[in-house]
């Protein structure tokens, strides 16, 4: 029976059953991972996944478990490849878990206070963290840090997820408390401390203060005094485009037409936070600012092309498996490539009318799959500057598309392991085991945060007016 949601945190676990769940995971990344030993040839590999369970001697908490297990996905190096928690453990978190009330943006300064999420200003926003209970704060990111899975060595994706999800993680893998003690430095540089107590997530969603409508995931802003027209692409997933009512084609004709009758001369792609598994989401964006015929991809592997035998502990994506085999090709070593003449891999055609001024791609950490493989395919094909921060997803490989989901028996938790790799077209530089690096590195500002203003939006502005 899998561990209950409300003992996460108790030690319930024996290590024999413990030890099955490990070699469930074992065979799983060997069966199914598209590149599981990009970092680790296979002994290696076994060699880390015997080390982890031989490790596993005494009685686990869920929590504890899951991070006994981090070397072993650190050793896959793919963040698609990872644990999840079993879904009633999820609500108890939202419904009971008393959880420090502040969001934060990790900068190369610090830790910063974003928003205090019950809504009032106890601590002012951009306010510098020092410690919370007596922790220092460089410690606690160094613990928080070490549990996201990430592509390679890509420190600054797991900055991201650590900001995006800093309350529960605090919670889970730091301290549980009814009470936390933050010491910081205002924006005033003054030195203050201010208790604060936990809430519930369901308490902070229902005590937050509304922003005003909700937006868009897609939008276009035009600053005529520039001639800029500045998109703001929050995803590229195809599901959430469409719960909004928004039709990516049409929008992006409409972008088009926009920027003709309004003369733009420079267009802003803005993509930080944005994600998306369909990476014919990224050609079709690509293609409204593409000068000359281009590909997304070089390659597209798989290592599984045949279903596995029926286990209840594995949930298996039929639908691939039912087209799979006659799609890709043996290529060698266990592994299985589409032919060059897929159109997947073809060259494609710029869009009719597609705009041909200067180009510009914002984004961040956890810009990622999709939305990625654009900032790729700006850079390598000298379309644009790419700003900001390496991408979330591997600039010479990473995987996504479908996936087998194997619940772990004894503890409950759920091992992601993704069946496709792709291979961006061109070169990336920089190192191996990170992201697609930019032109020119650009962070958010501990002032830009007190003022509540996206600073480097505003400097990239002022940058393309200075040199209009």
């Amino acid at each position: 029976m899998a561990a209950t949601a409300q003992s996460y945190l108790d030690r319930t676990l024996y290590p024999e059953r413990l030890h099955d769940d490990v070699e469930l995971l074992r065979t799983a990344i060997h069966e199914a991972h598209p590149d599981p030993y990009r970092y680790h040839t296979k002994a290696e590999l076994d060699a880390l996944i015997d080390r982890v369970r031989d490790s596993i001697v005494l009685p686990m908490s869920l929590v504890e478990f899951e991070q006994a297990l981090m070397p072993v996905f650190r050793g896959v190096g793919d963040a698609h490849c990872r644990p999840e928690w079993p879904v009633p453990m999820q609500g108890t978190l939202q419904r009971e878990a008393s959880l420090l009330p502040l969001q934060v943006k990790v900068l190369p300064e610090g830790v910063f206070v974003e928003e205090e999420l019950k809504g009032f200003r106890s601590i002012p926003v951009g306010s510098r963290i020092i410690a919370i209970n007596g922790l220092p704060i460089e410690r606690a990111m160094e613990r928080l840090l070490a549990t996201v899975v990430c592509d390679g060595a890509n420190r600054t994706y797991a900055e991201r997820v650590v900001e995006r999800e800093f309350n529960v993680r605090y919670h889970l893998y730091v301290e549980q408390a009814a009470t936390y003690r933050v010491a910081y430095r205002a924006p005033d540089k003054s030195l203050g401390e201010q208790v604060v107590f936990g809430m519930t997530g369901s308490e902070i969603t229902s005590t937050r203060k509304p922003k005003g409508a909700s937006l868009l995931s897609w939008g276009a802003t035009a600053y005529p005094e520039s001639g800029v027209l500045w998109l703001n692409l929050r995803t590229l997933d195809p599901g959430e485009l469409d719960l909004g009512g928004q039709r990516p084609d049409r929008f992006l004709q409409a972008m088009l037409s926009e920027a003709h009758k309004d003369k733009a001369r420079t267009l802003v792609i803005d993509v930080r936070g944005a994600g998306g598994r369909e990476l014919a989401m990224a050609e079709l964006v690509y293609s409204a600012i593409a000068r000359t015929p281009f590909k997304v991809l070089d390659a597209m592997i798989v290592r599984s092309i045949a279903p596995p035998r029926a286990r209840p502990t594995h949930a298996i994506p039929e639908d691939f498996y039912a087209s799979a085999n006659a799609r890709f090709l043996l290529a060698g070593k266990g592994d299985y490539r589409l032919p060059e003449s897929d159109s997947r891999l073809a060259e494609q055609a710029p869009m009719s009318k597609a705009f041909t001024g200067k180009v510009y791609v914002v984004c961040d950490g956890y810009t990622r799959d999709a939305a990625a493989a654009l900032v790729m395919m700006v850079r390598r094909n000298k379309r644009g500057r790419v700003i900001g921060e390496e991408t979330g997803s591997n600039a010479f490989g990473f995987t996504g598309g479908p996936e087998w989901v194997v619940t772990a028996p004894a503890s409950g938790l759920r091992f992601h392991v993704p069946l496709l790799k792709y291979v961006p077209a061109g070169h990336g530089e920089g190192p191996t085991d990170r992201g697609e690096q930019p032109n020119h590195q650009a962070y958010p500002t501990p002032g830009g945060l007190a003022r509540g203003q996206d600073q480097l939006r505003s400097a990239l502005l002022e940058m393309i007016q200075e040199l209009e």
